[in-house]
């Protein structure tokens, strides 16, 4: 079947390489021209491990095809929307791109087109895709179809879902909706099709909770630090109830991305906005907030305690410098590994929060230094980690990088000013690190 989807980014190039290997073909449009003349040449926009062999096997093969033409083709029957919802003046969120897709599309289509919603919905975006359409009934139908795929193993995600999701705007789109189901045959996965206000909050609900699960690890990885117990073993023993299972307790420097920061945010504000107490709700952005201030504060007083040159002088008697004055190697910026996506990315506001504490922080990443820079001018990138830790009185692992594992400690170690190795990701090797001469910390564990 021949399908047309508009917005080649992340979502929109996972899914439709995903479909050419169901056996569909796919015409991906989008009006970022640069953006379409990159993936004619086989040059995606972001990375994702497999992502651009996929795009070329599926192009070489006639099956994949780009254009910045939002006419749908006359043969294609559905037209998948993928286009972001960021943040606009209303808060995170904004369906000002959707919309202007799908009013679009109800104008160069009828009764016989279906339009599949798969951008992220706040709970009103239904309600406005309804507004979009009236009540014509010569119109496309419009469903929703959210996808719960995650950067780093998008293909994978999108091969073996959890679940297959479809909501319909308007009962007389049910039918449609069930339609959208037979695009993923081949997959199998639980469904569900309903309404498309509950499937919006499906979306939001399933990565607030998931958010709620990482601030969760994060404050346990704190108590951890001050009692001497290790995070990794609790998380174990918490995981073994299958009320709760392992996924997503594991501590580190935060939730980050475009999706859980964002709907954190965006339903709390959402429920505030009609009135609607939800306290729960509301502290997890707060909470992951304050356990990235935390690290910095945990990472100062690790400083103190093994002395050395600051600047400024310090009174005797008086609490240590913490990270003011102190030059800080941070290892990874992109929010998790595999991806070069720094929006949100727990990395990033430890740079501030270091920077407004006085330290000096010079980043590095394998792919996000680029991203990184456009995000933050204010960031001092290496293209290396032996740049990075020149000079540096401490190395604040950020991302659990694999080549992070593999680092010459000794040869690092040779190129610090200080001794200090704080790991928040429990990538690199404990006793290699302290082989070099180094001292080793880890967030929450021993």
């Amino acid at each position: 079947m021949h399908l047309f989807l508009i917005g080649a980014g992340h979502v929109g190039l996972v899914t439709a390489v995903g479909l050419v290997r169901l056996g569909h073909r796919l015409t991906v449009a989008d009006i970022d021209e640069t953006r379409i003349a990159g993936l004619a040449k086989g040059i995606p926009p972001v990375f994702e491990p497999g992502l651009e062999e996929a795009i070329a096997r599926a192009a070489g093969a006639g099956l994949l095809a780009f254009t910045t033409d939002l006419t749908p083709p006359t043969d294609s029957a559905f037209s998948i929307v993928t286009v972001s919802t960021p943040t606009g003046p209303d808060g995170p969120l904004s369906t000002a791109n959707v919309e202007r897709v799908v009013a679009g599309l109800l104008e160069t289509t009828d009764a016989g087109h279906t339009i599949v919603v798969r951008s992220t919905l706040p709970i009103d975006g239904p309600a406005r895709l309804l507004a979009l359409r009236g009540a014509g009934a010569g119109t496309a139908a419009i469903v929703t179809n959210p996808e719960f795929m995650r950067e780093g193993s998008a293909l994978r995600d999108f091969d073996r879902p959890d679940r297959l999701v479809v909501g319909w705007i308007e009962r007389r789109d049910e039918a449609a909706a069930r339609a959208v189901l037979g695009l993923y045959a081949g997959i199998d996965a639980p469904t569900l099709v309903a309404d498309a206000r509950s499937v919006a909050l499906v979306k939001l609900a399933t990565n607030v909770f998931l958010a709620a699960k990482v601030a969760y690890a994060n404050e346990l990885a704190r108590i951890c630090d001050v009692v001497g117990a290790d995070v990794d073993t609790v998380a174990d023993g918490i995981g073994l109830d299958p009320r709760i299972g392992r996924a997503f307790l594991t501590a580190g420097p935060g939730y980050g991305g475009s999706c859980l920061p964002e709907q954190a945010i965006a339903l709390s504000l959402i429920t505030a906005a009609r009135d609607i107490p939800t306290p729960l709700i509301t502290a997890v952005s707060r909470s992951n907030e304050t356990h990235q201030r935390a690290i910095v504060a945990r990472l100062g007083t690790l400083l103190d305690e093994g002395g050395g040159a600051a600047t400024g002088a310090v009174p005797a008697g008086s609490p240590g410098p913490g990270v003011r004055g102190r030059r800080i190697a941070l290892l990874g910026l992109s929010f998790k590994a595999n991806t070069d996506d720094v929006r949100e990315s727990p990395a990033l506001s430890l740079a501030r929060y270091l920077r407004d504490a006085g330290a000096t922080v010079v980043g590095t990443d394998p792919r996000a230094n680029a991203k990184a820079s456009l995000a933050d001018p204010d960031l001092v990138t290496a293209e290396t980690p032996a740049a990075a830790v020149d000079g540096a009185d401490a190395v604040l692992v950020a991302t659990e990088w694999r080549e992070y594992a593999d680092l010459d400690w000794t040869a690092l170690a040779a190129r610090m000013a200080g001794d200090l190795v704080y790991d928040t990701r429990d990538i690199a090797p404990a006793d290699e690190v302290r082989a070099a001469g180094l001292r080793y910390a880890s967030l929450g564990r021993d």
